[in-house]
């Protein structure tokens, strides 16, 4: 795991990076390559579908001078710079990757690359706000900042903006990048099954990058695992580790310490109750007259973020919980007494960035063999929910929706299995040529006829 790869200063040389400075005059720059291109060019390309590049151009313009400064970190000083954060270089790595898989293939159908690359665009804003909705969504809690019963927007905002911390669900993204495709194809009048043949290797590809992304930020893991040959720790701060303290399931080595061996429950707040199981002689345990069965009380003095945030300094002799008996205060347990790492998780994210990339594979391997538009997106509809539902049974950051014991994820795949099969039986009742007929699909149809 590794949230931070490298820190990037507010400014260089006297001039912001982000807003009105560095990043802002380098994409005007491209963006006047990109315009005159488009101009030079502009009967070609009007006639393979390829749009006005204005409209991304703005949009990412915006973005770069108004929303990334709007998130930026600040302290008493004002803004800190920008964590390029290991879960936002992979995701970008994705979508780069995309974006190369995909052009190549549509050279190959004669499709203009130009026309892949803004469709990516829409591909990418579309799929991270829905990716990012459908998270926040889901765990609302943890983003709403409330002034007794009123959420404070101005507090809420920022934290829903920082997706490149993590938090983007693959099923919310999948939508939302649909939808984006489809609002591209409609403005263009291009093909919209073919066209989203051509792409979803790319999403595939994307997914198999997004996941190491998850690696990096600790999020998206999976269960307990009792064989360390499979299984990964994550340290202190990440969300295995905070879920683990959470279940109190991390005092076992500190109270260990002191002689007490108990069994906890997570409680309300910071505050966890157990049942002292067993109490070595001549310990601290014994010493407070603690007995087996006697119910003791850990509980946190420093909030979650100053817990970490001690730990990570290296303050490992700042109290962080006390322990409560029948008769009082027993002790303090420091930073130092706690567990370094979580508990041995299975690495879901790994298994997952596999699926995204086999996933690729079969998609790519496949599309020369197309007999029908959509086909190519229907075998995604139908093989990645079948995946993803196994996968869901590794993970346990989420829990069982509407009363089934089944994910979110595992529900909405169980949907989408079934539009995957409508959308393979609509190719055929459909029955149109392809829109962009491969070599080797043009041979089996050669092959069919006679």
């Amino acid at each position: 795991m590794q949230q931070t790869l490298i820190d990037i200063p507010h400014e260089i040389a006297g001039l912001p990076l982000f807003g009105f400075g560095w990043a802002l005059i380098c994409w005007a720059i491209f963006g006047g390559v990109w315009l005159t291109r488009f101009y030079m060019q502009s009967a070609a390309r009007k006639q393979q579908g390829v749009g006005h590049p204005l409209v991304p151009i703005l949009v990412v313009g915006l973005i770069i001078a108004i929303v990334i400064p709007f998130i930026e970190p600040t302290d008493s000083e004002g803004p800190t710079g920008v964590k390029i954060r290991g879960y936002g270089f992979f995701v970008l790595l994705g979508v780069t990757s995309g974006i190369f898989i995909a052009s190549i293939q549509a050279r190959r159908q004669g499709v203009h690359p130009d026309v892949v690359f803004t469709m990516t665009l829409y591909l990418f804003l579309f799929g991270v706000l829905g990716g990012r909705l459908w998270y926040v969504v889901q765990k609302w809690s943890e983003f709403a900042v409330y002034d007794g019963s009123s959420v404070v927007w101005g507090d809420t905002i920022p934290k829903v903006l920082k997706f490149t911390e993590g938090g983007l669900v693959v099923y919310g993204a999948f939508v939302g990048g649909l939808i984006g495709c489809s609002i591209f194809l409609i403005r263009r009048k291009l093909p919209k099954l073919a066209t989203l043949d051509l792409i979803v290797p790319a999403l595939a590809i994307g997914m198999f990058f997004g996941r190491l992304g998850c690696f990096m930020n600790g999020c998206c893991y999976g269960g307990l695992c009792t064989d360390e040959t499979w299984g990964v720790q994550f340290p202190l701060g990440s969300p295995p580790y905070m879920r683990h303290l959470d279940q109190g399931l991390l005092f076992d080595t500190p109270l260990a310490q002191k002689g007490i061996h108990a069994k906890f429950q997570y409680r309300d707040g910071y505050r966890w109750e157990g049942k002292v199981v067993s109490i070595e002689p001549d310990s601290v345990g014994a010493a407070s007259g603690l007995e087996p069965n006697n119910t003791i009380i850990i509980q946190m003095r420093l909030l979650d973020g100053a817990f970490s945030e001690f730990f990570e300094k290296g303050l490992s002799t700042q109290t962080a919980f006390e322990l409560i008996g029948p008769r009082g205060v027993i002790d303090d347990l420091l930073v130092g007494d706690m567990p370094a790492r979580s508990l041995t998780v299975y690495p879901a994210q790994i298994f997952s960035s596999i699926n995204g990339g086999l996933l690729c594979l079969i998609l790519w391997a496949y599309f020369p063999y197309r007999t029908r538009d959509g086909q190519v997106l229907a075998i995604v509809f139908i093989l990645y929910p079948i995946t993803r539902f196994l996968l869901e049974w590794v993970r346990s950051d989420e829990l069982g929706q509407l009363g089934t014991g089944f994910t979110i994820s595992q529900l909405f795949s169980i949907l989408t299995i079934l539009c995957g099969i409508g959308l393979w039986i609509f190719t055929y009742v459909r029955n149109q040529p392809l829109a962009y007929p491969s070599q080797k699909s043009r041979e089996l149809a050669t092959a069919k006829d006679t």
